[in-house]
């Protein structure tokens, strides 16, 4: 008998588990997609309102470099 009613309270806080496990992860998930949205639109005002033009064609030149040279080492 004492070992039904253990695992009963096992089954009982291992639901109870996995219902708020969903609603963690949720929480999470909704987090970090905030937080990427926030991130890209704080990078889109910094790339387009603070970079200069010029700067802009530097990181750009730059990028391609990064590129060509790592698809030259494979």
């Amino acid at each position: 008998m004492k070992k039904f009613v253990l695992y009963l309270v096992l089954a009982i806080a291992a639901l109870g588990l996995v219902t708020n496990m969903e609603y963690f992860l949720n929480m999470i998930v909704n987090s970090l997609v905030f937080l990427v949205v926030i991130g890209l639109i704080l990078y889109g005002i910094y790339y387009f309102f603070i970079l200069t033009e010029s700067q802009r064609k530097y990181k750009r030149a730059l990028r391609k470099s990064k590129r060509k040279y790592k698809n030259k080492k494979k």
